[in-house]
């Protein structure tokens, strides 16, 4: 019984994200035009993430992102900065720390791909989760060096999903499931 709501849940999932994830990303991708990648670019954007609790959240929002902005981190996806700054003031409320490590940058045309790894602790009722994931995000940027199009990939389940008491036991559960040996 088990196995056969595991498998439903997964089919159910995948079909639909599957319709609106990659088209979404595939719309902005082509709409998107973009200027020359700037100089220093990674560190910057490496830098705004690791100080995404400090006060002054909005001010680094608008320093770092242009007016015309798509952003999608798979968790939240917006076309609308003063949306996008709320979301990282929300961030920046919950007392969330982020670590970004950088390992990897490459331009490609106007594109800006690093690879990187990210430690993020989230205070919670005196216990603090901490939770590591790795992940690539594309960049473009606007004619003031300001970013433009920004698309994380990584893994939303290893890196929080799991961590959420009820759907992190059922994620162990599915994958149990599925690398049961027949």
């Amino acid at each position: 019984m088990l196995a056969l709501a595991t498998s439903a849940l997964v089919m159910g999932c995948g079909s639909s994200n599957e319709s609106r994830y990659p088209l979404r990303y595939q719309k902005a991708v082509l709409a998107v035009s973009a200027a020359p990648v700037p100089a220093e670019a990674a560190q910057r954007f490496a830098g705004f993430f690791e100080s995404v609790d400090q006060p002054d959240v909005a001010a680094r929002v608008d320093a770092l992102y242009g007016d015309n902005v798509y952003f999608s981190d798979t968790l939240f996806v917006t076309e609308d900065r003063a949306a996008l700054t709320r979301h990282f003031e929300r961030l920046n409320e919950s007392g969330a720390h982020i670590d970004v490590d950088v390992d990897d940058a490459v331009v490609s045309g106007e594109n800006l791909y690093l690879r990187w790894r990210m430690r993020v602790t989230f205070p919670n009722d005196g216990a603090t989760p901490r939770t590591q994931t790795i992940g690539m995000t594309q960049l473009r940027f606007d004619e003031s060096g300001r970013v433009r199009f920004q698309q994380d990939f990584w893994d939303s389940t290893e890196g929080f999903y799991r961590q959420l008491p009820v759907l992190g036991w059922a994620i162990g559960r599915v994958e149990a499931q599925m690398s049961a040996e027949p």
